[in-house]
């Protein structure tokens, strides 16, 4: 009987740690839009003062905003889109960003360094309202599904203990 109960136990448990981890997930998220609205305002910052090529320049965003996993160097002479398009793609899933968010990423970093200043900065000025809009979404993702992620694990969790006791 010990036994049993000490199953169940663990299977509420583990019901409870898997809706946990998904509301996670979406907090990330959330978390990872607000540092790349700051990675933008500080990479427009930079842009205007600075006369360092892009690498730098996201690089030293890259920094400040706590995104170490753009900060990109020109050392080997690979084009800036393909080494922005590999960090993109191996950004890791516990963010819990969505394709349209990565494809979102993707098209920002195609157009980083190809045009004037004036071409660049309305660049980030654009990007920096679509990456608001996927904040935004994010907030209200968390709103409806964090709470039911959660009491859904535990219920999931309980019905299996129940079945097994």
């Amino acid at each position: 009987m010990a036994l049993k109960f000490l199953g169940g136990l663990l299977l509420v448990l583990s019901g409870f740690s898997a809706g946990w981890f998904c509301s996670k997930k979406l907090l990330m998220r959330k978390d990872f839009f607000k540092r790349i609205i700051s990675f933008i305002s500080n990479l427009s910052t930079q842009l205007r003062y600075s006369t360092s090529d892009i690498f730098t320049l996201v690089s030293l965003s890259a920094n400040t905003s706590g995104l170490d996993l753009f900060e990109i160097s020109d050392e080997t002479g690979t084009p800036f889109y393909r080494i922005w398009s590999e960090r993109v793609n191996s950004i890791p899933a516990k963010f819990g960003l969505k394709k349209g968010d990565t494809a979102l990423l993707l098209e920002f970093g195609e157009q980083l360094g190809k045009t004037d200043v004036d071409g660049q900065l309305k660049h980030l000025e654009l990007y920096e309202a679509l990456f608001k809009n996927q904040l935004t979404d994010a907030e209200n993702e968390i709103n409806k599904k964090s709470k039911l992620y959660k009491t859904m694990g535990f219920f999931v969790g309980t019905a299996a203990a129940l079945m097994i006791i």
